[in-house]
C-alpha cells in the first residue's frame, strides 16, 4: 500500500465544475485522487477514473470494492456529485415532479453518499484521520426561488445525514463536514445569462462564486488544521444566506 493518501471524489467529468476543481485542489495538496462519474470510462487497469452510476446500490458497492482492492486505503471521501434538473433554467415545481424524478434525485444526492460512507467506513477508520466532505447547497439551508423540492429535500437530508456520520465516525478519528455553496459559475450557469444576472443582484458580494472557491473550502476541511471541526457547515455563498 502506498504512503500517498487517497481521496475519492464523486462527480467531476464536467469541465469547469466543482468536481474538477476539487480534484485539482486535492491533487495539489498531495492526494492521489480517484474520481467517479457516470460519464467516466476507465481507459485501462491503472486509470484513477471510474464510471459509476450513483443511482445503483450494486454499482456503488462494486466500485467501493474495486477501490479497496486497488488502493488499499481511502483517507478522504468527497460526495460532490448531484443532480438538479431544471426546465429552461427555471425550477421544476412539485406539480411537475414525477415520482421517478423524485426517486432519482434522492438516490443520487442523498442515498449514494450514505452508501459510499457505509462501504468506505472501514478504510476511513483505518486511516486514523479520515475525512468526509459532503457538498450540500444553500438550497438545503433555506428556501430558494430556483431550487426544486427534490433537490432541496436531498440537500437538507444530506446535512442531517452528515451530522450523524460525524457522531458515528468521531471515535475512529473521522471528521464529517459540509460545504454548502450558493450560486456558482459553472458551464450550466454560464449558459443562462439572464437568470445569472438576476440572481447575482441578490448576492451581497455581487457575483457568483467560482468552483475553485468551493474547492478551497473542501481542501481546508480535508486538512490537518481542520481536525477539530466536525458536523459543521461552511456556507460558501457570497453572503446570500447568513444563518
Amino acid at each position: 500500500m502506498s504512503d500517498t493518501p487517497v481521496a475519492v471524489v464523486t462527480g467531476g467529468a464536467r469541465e469547469g465544475g466543482i468536481g474538477e476543481a476539487c480534484q485539482n485542489e486535492l491533487t495539489n495538496r498531495g492526494y492521489r485522487v480517484v474520481a467517479a462519474d457516470i460519464e467516466f470510462v476507465e481507459a485501462d487497469g491503472e486509470s484513477d477514473r471510474f464510471g459509476l452510476d450513483l443511482a445503483s446500490e450494486v454499482a456503488i458497492v462494486d466500485f467501493c470494492a474495486k477501490v479497496a482492492g486497488r488502493y488499499g486505503r481511502v483517507d478522504l471521501l468527497v460526495n460532490n456529485a448531484g443532480l438538479h434538473p431544471k426546465n429552461d433554467g427555471q425550477k421544476i415545481t412539485i406539480a411537475e415532479t414525477t415520482t421517478d424524478q423524485w426517486n432519482l434525485i434522492l438516490a443520487v444526492n442523498l442515498t449514494a453518499p450514505f452508501l459510499l460512507f457505509r462501504e468506505f467506513l472501514p478504510l476511513l477508520s483505518e486511516s486514523g484521520a479520515g475525512r468526509v466532505v459532503n457538498i450540500a447547497s444553500r438550497a438545503g439551508r433555506t428556501a430558494s426561488p430556483i431550487a426544486a423540492a427534490h433537490y432541496s429535500a436531498s440537500k437538507s437530508g444530506l446535512i442531517g445525514l452528515s451530522r450523524i456520520m460525524a457522531v458515528e465516525g468521531a471515535q475512529a478519528g473521522i471528521t464529517v463536514n459540509c460545504v454548502a455553496p450558493g450560486p456558482v459559475l459553472t458551464p450550466i450557469s454560464t449558459k443562462l445569462q439572464d437568470v445569472r444576472d438576476r440572481i447575482a443582484k441578490t448576492i451581497p458580494v455581487g457575483r457568483y462564486g467560482r468552483p475553485e472557491e468551493v474547492a478551497a473550502a473542501v481542501g481546508f476541511l480535508a486538512s490537518r488544521e481542520a481536525s477539530f471541526i466536525t458536523g459543521a457547515i461552511i456556507d460558501a455563498n457570497g453572503g446570500s444566506f447568513m444563518p
